[in-house]
């Protein structure tokens, strides 16, 4: 990070408050930027510090892979061999380890099998149910998936209980079931002794993901039944960036401890990592979704621009040429602290849009100009339409009919039974049968037989013009991306390794990116969720695209505010939003008309 870091430097009082707190209940409620990770390693350090004749650990949890890997990389630099009394996991890395360890007390088998394909999962409960005499679901993945729910919820739901049998015959575990086993062996009194000496302190970073089942086992972890909180605790977290409510997260459980454990409360509402004009821009948006905590001042005056181009090449003109503008001058001195260096590397700037294929255009201006990047998005946001999901489908079904999971896709994506369309040939008649019209143009692409004609089939695919405008414009930017995907796999593997299952692995590869590799970073919003940046442009900001088109309820859209608040937030000096006016398909030039929500900031 380049320039001074002024929450290592100098702590704010609420920061220096929340870092010197005893208390053994605590809930930080940190906005965007306001340095909650440096507050959770100079705690951590303090403690760690007045206790260095303790044998005890302190256990971080947060919520991916990926901000486990950067937390104790932070405790690491920080803390050097200290470092070792600390162990950060996710909740499920942390509940895997303790059944490995513990789980024979449960009557768990001493290595027992992680189930985490969907296929292996449905093959379970089909083969359960049918050999205990009850009917299967006719879709047994959607089903699973209810399940899931369920359990992260902690609510009942059909064939609940006979999955949990299931497995339990099987010898086997989830990654839902790792919480619920995880929960049940730590109430075994002779193992929450023994881990309860372990640990010293608990933290929970990210707690606004909490899911109803993780915050149990937590609870479980740290606490008696009779509501004593018997190993001090800390919630980490901010409301307004939860943006994982599909997979049961709820923000409300931090209040929930605040109030069961009549904790320690500190609100950190300095944005340290922005500078003035972002801040304001990230409250604005703050303020609807219900934050009225003012901003504080700033020792750089930062920028924020809104930008309106004539399409979608306009639009990724102007962002590359802001991208090369950075990297080849750097920063403006008066958007800077003083004596902040001006300086911009390729990994300290980012592009972010709602799905993947939104950053098509950017990408090929920046391959134009020689500008080196790495394209990284969730699976879900890769492709943004309807009928590019069922392409890739398409290749997923022919990579292999067995895969249960690509049926319960399929079956989603078209509102029809997964059983319909377990064959290429079933999916074909299904495709050019559907009242959807965007489903019935894509039957000509399922009749290939052939990865090597794929691409030129999809390209011949033509929706007709009763398809919104908005999908249509979805639809033509993964074609594009498919398209391109194709080109770049084509060009790359022998004859011999073009094949169906190749080409998917390859488009999954094209989705999940490199993010080691270097180069100017191009993200779905999603992906850059717990990450900053120097300098960050948002592109494709329509209403349609976000919100996306699909977001009609109230909860729907107001998640698709918190992740433009997300998006925005992740600027530390530069803010950059853009729209195209029009968006460009073989039908021709579709208007397009600007988010809702730049209204909030301009």
């Amino acid at each position: 990070m380049t320039g001074p870091n002024l929450v290592e430097l100098v702590p704010s009082p609420e920061q220096a408050a929340a870092i010197a707190s005893d208390d053994e209940a605590v809930v930080v409620v940190a906005s965007a930027g306001s340095g909650k990770t440096e507050v959770v390693a100079r705690r951590v350090e303090r403690l760690l510090e007045e206790s260095s004749e303790s044998l005890g650990r302190v256990l971080a949890v947060t919520y991916t892979v990926k901000a486990a890997a950067e937390l104790r990389e932070r405790f690491r630099v920080r803390l050097g061999n200290v470092s070792r009394r600390i162990e950060t996991e996710t909740v499920h890395g942390f509940a895997h380890a303790l059944l490995r360890q513990h789980g024979t007390h449960i009557g768990l088998p001493a290595e027992p099998e992680l189930m985490v394909r969907d296929e292996d999962r449905a093959e379970l409960l089909d083969r359960w149910l049918e050999d205990t005499g009850i009917d299967p679901p006719d879709n047994t993945l959607e089903t699973l998936r209810r399940l899931d729910l369920a359990r992260a919820t902690r609510t009942h739901c059909e064939f609940l209980d006979e999955w949990e049998q299931a497995l339990q015959n099987a010898g086997a575990l989830d990654y839902p079931g790792l919480l619920l086993a995880a929960t049940e062996l730590l109430a075994v009194k002779s193992v929450k002794r023994q881990i309860g000496r372990v640990y010293e302190q608990v933290i929970v970073d990210e707690a606004q993901n909490l899911t109803p089942a993780q915050y149990e086992l937590l609870m479980t972890l740290t606490s008696e039944s009779d509501g004593r909180l018997t190993t001090p605790t800390m919630l980490v977290g901010d409301d307004k960036q939860s943006i994982v409510s599909f997979a049961g997260a709820d923000p409300k459980l931090m209040l929930r401890f605040a109030e069961q454990f009549n904790a320690t409360r500190f609100d950190l509402t300095a944005n340290f990592r922005s500078a003035t004009a972002i801040a304001q821009a990230v409250e604005a948006v703050a303020a609807r979704l219900g934050n009225t905590n003012p901003i504080g001042e700033f020792a750089a005056a930062g920028e924020v621009s809104v930008r309106e181009e004539r399409d979608e090449a306009s639009e990724a003109d102007l962002v590359a040429n802001w991208v090369e503008e950075l990297l080849t001058r750097g920063l403006r001195p008066d958007v800077l602290a003083p004596d902040e260096s001006a300086t911009a590397q390729p990994e300290q700037i980012a592009v972010l849009a709602r799905s993947g294929s939104a950053l098509k255009s950017v990408r090929a201006a920046l391959a134009e100009r020689g500008i080196e990047f790495a394209s990284s998005s969730t699976s879900g946001e890769w492709l943004a339409s309807t009928p590019g999901r069922i392409a890739m489908e398409i290749v997923s079904l022919r990579t292999s009919e067995e895969h249960r999971s690509t049926h319960w896709q399929l079956g989603r994506l078209l509102n029809i039974s997964e059983d319909k369309v377990s064959t290429a040939s079933q999916l074909a008649d299904v495709l050019q049968a559907h009242a959807d019209p965007s489903a019935a143009a894509l039957a000509v692409a399922a009749q290939v037989g052939s990865v090597s004609d794929f691409a030129a089939a999809l390209s011949s695919v033509e929706l007709p013009d009763s398809v919104p405008r908005e999908e249509l414009a979805a639809w033509e930017s993964d074609l594009s991306l498919l398209v391109e995907a194709w080109s770049r796999f084509d060009a790359e593997v022998d004859r011999a390794a073009v094949t169906w299952g190749n080409f998917k692995l390859f488009c999954a590869k094209q989705q999940r990116g490199d993010d080691l590799a270097p180069g100017v970073r191009l993200l779905t919003i999603h992906k850059a969720q717990g990450r900053e940046f120097l300098a960050v442009a948002v592109v494709g900001l329509n209403d349609g695209q976000l919100p996306d088109f699909r977001a009609t309820s109230e909860e729907d859209l107001k998640a698709e505010l918190r992740t433009f608040y997300v998006a925005i937030s992740r600027a530390r000096r530069s803010l950059l939003l853009t729209r195209p006016a029009s968006r460009m398909t073989r039908y021709g030039s579709r208007a397009s008309s600007a988010s809702r929500f730049l209204e909030l900031i301009q």
